[in-house]
C-alpha cells in the first residue's frame, strides 16, 4: 500500500515493504531532492547539473585540431549518405566563416534539435556499420574548437523550407544556459547557406567568430600562413577518406572549389608494391581484418612518387599499421608502441580494419585520432608488425629484393586460413574459394548442409588444429560467442544425422572448446 505522508514543505512517498529498492521523492520549496535506500539506510541524492557557460568553455580544448575538426564534421556528412561535400573557408575579418555543405539525407526540425544537443547520442547505442560517429559530441566539440558560433541548417528531400539551429557561446556565456536560436541573419550565414540552395536534399554547417582559428591581423604574411593551413587541411582530408574518395562509388570533396584527390598510404597502383595476404584476427566474436604491404625501394620510384608516397608526416612517421573504423582511417601509422619505428622499416604498411562495435575495446577517442589494440590481440600484433619490418628491412637494404608473399589472385585460392580464437592461432578453410563456392552452389541445402557440417569437422580435427599451444582466453563475451557456435555445430550434426550424443562427443573433442564442457552442455535442450 502507498503511504503518503504530507506536511508544510514536504511530501515524502514510501512503497512499504519494499524499502531497499524504492526511492523517496521529497519536493520542497528550494530543490528537487531522491531518497534512496541502501542496506536499510535511506541516502540522498541531489541534482548536480553542470553550468552551461563553464562547461561549454571546456568543451573547446577537447584537443582538436583544425583538420581533425573538419574531418569529425565530415563523418556526419558521409554517414547521411552524402556523393557531394562543398568546404568554404572565407577570410573576410569580423565576418569570416568555414561552411560545410552536403547532399545527403536531410533533417527535419526535431531531429535537428536532436542532434544539436551536446552528447544527442548514447555512446552505447550500436552503430550501423557505415556509421563513423559514436559520442553525439563530434560536430559540436568540432566546431567549438574553432569558432564561437555554430550555425546549422537542413532540408528534406522534396522540401523548400529549411531548419536551423545556431549555438552562440557568447550568449550561452552571458545567460548560463543552453539556449538555441532557431533562426541567424548574420551576413556570413546568409552568404553560406546558399549552397544548400543547390541541392534538393541536405545539411550546411557553418561556423563564424573563429577566434581559434583566426588569431591575427590581416597581412601578407598572415593570409600565407592561413592558405598554408588550410593545404595541410587538405592533405589530411585526402589521407582519413581516401578509401571513399576512390572506387566506382566514390564521393567528391571540394575545399573552395577544388577537389580533394584521394592519397592512398599502401600505393596499391605501383606494380612494385608487395602485399601479404590477408589475415584475420578473431577478437571477442569478431574478425579484424589485417593486409600488410611492403611499398616499393626509393629506386623504383620517380622523386616526385617518392615525395607523395611519403605522406604529411613523411616516410620515417607514416611506417606501421593504420587502423580504420568502417573504412574511415583513424590512425597513420603506429607500431602501438610495441616496436620503434626505424628507417629500414618505413616501407611496411598494414591496413588494420575495425567496425564500429569495436570502439571502446581498441580505446577509440571522441575525436577519432588515437587507438590501442586489447590485451588479447598484442601477442599476435606484434608477430605480424616482426614479419613487416623483417620484410621492409629487405626491400630497403636490397633495393628491392622480391618478399615471399602472395598476391591478391591467390589470396583467393587460399585453401586455409588463419584466426586467433581464445589467444590461440586456429586455421579454418577458406568458404571463398572459388572451386568451393561453385560445388557448393550446385548441391541441394540437405547436401549443403552436410558439407558444411564435414568442412566444419575437418577444421576441429585438423592435425594443426587438434595440437594448438599457448594461453586461452576466457573472457565472458568471446566464451559467450564460442557456446553459441559449439550448440549450433552440434544442431547442425544432428540434423545430417548424428545422433545427439554422438554430436556433442564430436563437438567436445576440438580443442578451441577446451574447458567449456559444462556450459556447453547446460545450453543445449536436447
Amino acid at each position: 500500500m502507498l503511504a503518503v505522508f504530507k506536511c508544510l514543505w514536504v511530501k515524502v512517498y514510501i512503497w512499504k515493504g519494499k524499502k531497499s529498492h524504492a526511492s523517496n521523492i521529497v519536493l520542497t520549496n528550494m530543490k528537487y531532492v531522491r531518497h534512496k535506500f541502501v542496506k536499510g539506510e535511506a541516502m540522498k541524492t541531489k541534482l548536480a547539473i553542470p553550468d552551461a557557460a563553464s562547461l561549454i568553455l571546456s568543451l573547446r580544448s577537447v584537443g582538436y585540431t583544425l583538420e581533425t575538426a573538419i574531418a569529425d564534421i565530415v563523418d556526419n556528412s558521409i554517414t547521411a549518405k552524402a556523393t557531394e561535400i562543398c568546404i568554404d573557408v572565407k577570410w573576410n575579418n569580423d565576418f569570416s566563416y568555414i561552411s560545410i555543405c552536403d547532399n545527403g539525407f536531410g533533417m527535419n526540425e526535431e531531429d535537428l534539435h536532436q542532434a544539436m544537443k551536446i552528447g544527442s547520442k548514447n555512446p552505447m547505442d550500436q552503430r550501423g556499420h557505415d556509421d563513423l560517429g559514436r559520442f553525439g559530441m563530434g560536430l559540436k566539440t568540432a566546431a567549438f574548437s574553432l569558432c564561437k558560433r555554430l550555425t546549422v541548417g537542413s532540408k528534406l528531400a522534396g522540401t523548400e523550407s529549411m531548419s536551423v539551429r545556431v549555438w552562440d557561446i557568447d550568449n550561452i556565456v552571458d545567460s548560463n544556459r543552453w539556449e538555441l536560436f532557431d533562426g541567424s541573419a548574420t551576413l556570413a550565414w546568409q552568404d553560406a547557406s546558399k549552397r544548400l540552395i543547390n541541392y534538393n536534399q541536405g545539411t550546411i554547417v557553418v561556423m563564424e567568430k573563429l577566434d581559434r582559428f583566426i588569431t591575427e591581423n590581416y597581412s601578407d604574411q598572415a593570409i600565407g600562413r592561413f592558405w598554408q593551413r588550410i593545404a595541410e587541411m587538405e592533405k589530411h582530408l585526402s589521407m582519413v577518406f581516401h578509401r571513399f574518395l576512390s572506387g566506382a562509388q566514390a564521393i567528391r570533396i571540394f575545399i573552395n572549389g577544388k577537389r580533394v584527390e584521394p592519397w592512398d598510404p599502401f600505393m596499391r597502383q605501383s606494380l612494385a608494391t608487395q602485399e601479404f595476404r590477408e589475415e584475420y584476427v578473431e577478437c571477442n566474436g569478431r574478425n579484424i581484418r589485417i593486409h600488410a604491404f611492403i611499398l616499393p625501394h626509393h629506386s623504383k620510384m620517380s622523386i616526385s612518387e617518392f615525395d607523395e608516397a611519403g605522406g604529411i608526416n613523411g616516410w620515417m612517421e607514416q611506417q606501421g599499421f593504420y587502423v580504420y573504423r568502417n573504412k574511415r582511417l583513424i590512425v597513420p601509422g603506429t607500431w602501438f608502441k610495441m616496436l620503434r619505428k626505424n628507417e629500414p622499416s618505413q616501407l611496411a604498411r598494414i591496413q588494420l580494419d575495425l567496425t564500429a562495435d569495436m570502439d571502446f575495446e581498441w580505446k577509440i577517442d571522441v575525436k577519432k585520432s588515437s587507438a590501442a589494440p586489447p590485451s588479447i590481440l598484442r601477442e599476435n600484433i606484434r608477430r605480424i608488425a616482426r614479419i613487416a619490418q623483417e620484410a621492409s628491412r629487405k626491400v630497403y637494404y636490397f633495393r628491392g629484393a622480391v618478399i615471399n608473399q602472395k598476391t591478391r589472385d591467390e589470396d583467393n585460392e587460399a585453401i586455409w586460413e588463419q584466426a586467433i580464437i581464445r589467444g590461440r592461432m586456429f586455421f579454418r578453410l577458406n568458404r571463398d574459394h572459388a572451386l568451393l563456392k561453385e560445388v557448393c552452389s550446385e548441391l541441394s541445402d540437405g547436401s549443403a548442409k552436410k558439407l558444411s557440417a564435414y568442412m566444419k569437422m575437418v577444421e576441429g580435427f585438423a592435425p594443426m588444429n587438434v595440437s594448438l599451444t599457448g594461453p586461452v582466453s576466457s573472457e565472458s563475451d568471446h566464451a559467450e560467442e564460442l557456446v553459441n557456435s559449439a550448440v549450433k555445430f552440434c544442431y547442425d550434426l544432428i540434423e545430417v544425422g548424428y545422433s545427439s550424443s554422438e554430436a556433442l562427443s564430436k563437438v567436445l573433442q576440438i580443442s578451441i572448446y577446451e574447458g567449456m564442457s559444462d556450459v556447453i552442455k547446460s545450453k543445449l535442450k536436447l
